[in-house]
């Protein structure tokens, strides 16, 4: 059957090219799959309102007979347009509609999503020559014979609940003549049947979705540039969150007197700390009693949860009571011994103060974010040889320079400034130890990425904020995707260089 299958999407991936416009992947290639997954014409409604959106396909068999939200919902682009930029958008559609599953394609490209408790991840990515290799897959889970042995085993575990109620409330009001109906009605296949799901989904040898196992070893970063305006907290906040969402525990520390980074969380130093009379980085310094979790704010959104210990203006103040505190360069190091976080970024001025000092006393590794531009590069000299001043004290690895705020139309200004920033490694000694992060982690300077900070919340909320533009959205997608790289390339280099080190 799967060979005949794969043949019947190569000759429907040959109809199509890279000048299909949408409507051709709706007839050419969605309608013909809809079809070999086994749904019929009166299994889905096309163009379907959603609000005051229009949703291409949604997915719900008409011989279900179950109000239940539909099984999937299908969105579809033009062939030559990147879905990735559109992940928002089929998030919406499956929040909006309560859609099991989603398959966002633009005939080339196929991108698969499951929700669950209105939270929305990716199953799987395939392009056409993996879609035909793994067809069988892909199969099992969205036909329509799944679909309709999903809903049959909703349907046997909502008996058994409003059995269990019936029962109780029977016996709440003594009233024997319930009692009796529920005794005749057992139904002793509920969980049998319920638990069909499970032959229906998993492969022994492969499963589709897999619990990750998380092997918990704080690694302390301090994002340090000695430069401003190079997109520091914007990165720390955004590297952050998509570290969150891969299921790490993460904690920022805002030691800089301008408290961006706490307000870039959307915590305002005046009105949810100082009035609420809670601790900030200043007790954590210099009050010896002050712990850790004394000064932690927890923030939440949709699946991103960070903690944060809060800055305070009176930090800026600070200066001669930190440089006449006996062993102030290691009360930071000291207090976060023994954290439960897998990361711990720490956020210092763009100065050579003493915080900054404390910070780096406090790290394990260091991760340089800059601009393609002359003098933030010309600063790394200056970042350099700091560090090497605290390395006579301590190892101090630098994970990598992050690139930020790039131009994406001047490729050979930005080969350029490239160039310029390794004669600058070279000359201080750093070629060797110093890398360069991929291209694929540099972050494009867009507006919607000082829009969210300016709103106090990281770029994956974008896609709930109603105020922005599809524009909009589509940019913090695509700025998402390059901090998901930024993330996992920053995973493996921790490792190597931490182990490296001792």
């Amino acid at each position: 059957m799967m060979r005949s299958a794969g043949s019947s999407l190569s000759d429907l991936f040959a109809s199509i090219n890279l000048y299909s416009s949408e409507e051709d992947v709706e007839n050419k290639v969605i309608l013909p799959l809809l079809s070999l997954l086994g749904y019929n014409g009166e299994d889905w409604k096309a163009q379907f309102i959603l609000g005051k959106y229009k949703l291409d396909f949604l997915i719900q068999p008409k011989d279900s007979g179950l109000p239940y939200p539909p099984y999937l919902v299908i969105e579809a682009k033009a062939a030559r347009k990147k879905i990735s930029q559109n992940r928002w958008q089929i998030n919406n559609y499956m929040r909006k509609s309560g859609a099991i599953l989603g398959l966002l394609t633009n005939g080339y490209q196929f991108r698969l999503f499951y929700q669950y408790d209105g939270k929305i991840e990716t199953v799987a990515q395939y392009s056409q020559t993996q879609l035909i290799a793994e067809f069988n897959r892909f199969y099992k889970l969205l036909c329509k014979a799944t679909c309709l042995k999903i809903y049959y085993a909703l349907t046997q575990r909502q008996q058994q609940v409003y059995s269990q109620f019936g029962n109780l409330i029977s016996k709440a009001f003594a009233n024997e003549d319930m009692l009796g109906l529920f005794r005749k009605k057992s139904n002793p296949s509920v969980g049998k049947d319920a638990n069909q799901v499970d032959s229906i989904l998993v492969e022994p040898e492969n499963a589709l979705l897999v619990n990750k196992v998380i092997n918990r070893n704080s690694m302390i970063i301090t994002v340090f540039n000695n430069k401003g305006g190079v997109g520091k907290t914007t990165t720390t906040i955004n590297l952050a969150a998509a570290l969150s969402k891969m299921g790490k525990r993460v904690l920022l520390i805002d030691i800089d007197g301008q408290a961006n980074l706490t307000t870039g969380l959307g915590i305002d130093p005046l009105i949810d700390v100082e009035d609420q009379g809670k601790k900030d980085i200043t007790h954590l310094l210099t009050e010896p009693r002050t712990r850790l979790e004394d000064t932690i704010i927890k923030k939440r959104w949709q699946n991103i949860e960070l903690h944060l210990v809060p800055s305070h203006i009176r930090l800026s103040r600070m200066e001669n009571v930190l440089n006449t505190t006996v062993g102030i360069d290691q009360v930071l190091e000291k207090k976060l011994k023994n954290n439960d976080y897998d990361f711990v970024f720490i956020d210092p001025p763009p100065s050579f103060g003493r915080v900054n000092g404390i910070s780096l006393m406090a790290s394990s590794g260091i991760l340089i974010p800059t601009q393609l531009s002359a003098y933030p590069i010309r600063a790394l000299e200056y970042v350099l040889d700091r560090i090497n001043e605290i390395e006579q004290l301590k190892p101090l690895p630098i994970l990598g320079i992050a690139v930020s705020m790039y131009d994406q139309r001047s490729s050979s200004f930005n080969s350029s400034m490239t160039e310029k920033l390794f004669d600058v490694l070279e000359k201080s000694g750093g070629a060797d130890k110093v890398e360069l992060f991929p291209e694929k982690t540099w972050i494009p300077r867009l507006n919607v990425l000082s829009i969210s900070q300016d709103k106090g919340y990281p770029l994956y909320q974008a896609e709930f904020d109603d105020q922005l533009s599809s524009k909009d959205k589509e940019a913090a997608q695509k700025a998402l995707e390059r901090y998901e790289d930024l993330a996992e390339h920053l995973i493996e280099v921790s490792k190597e260089r931490l182990s490296n080190n001792g």
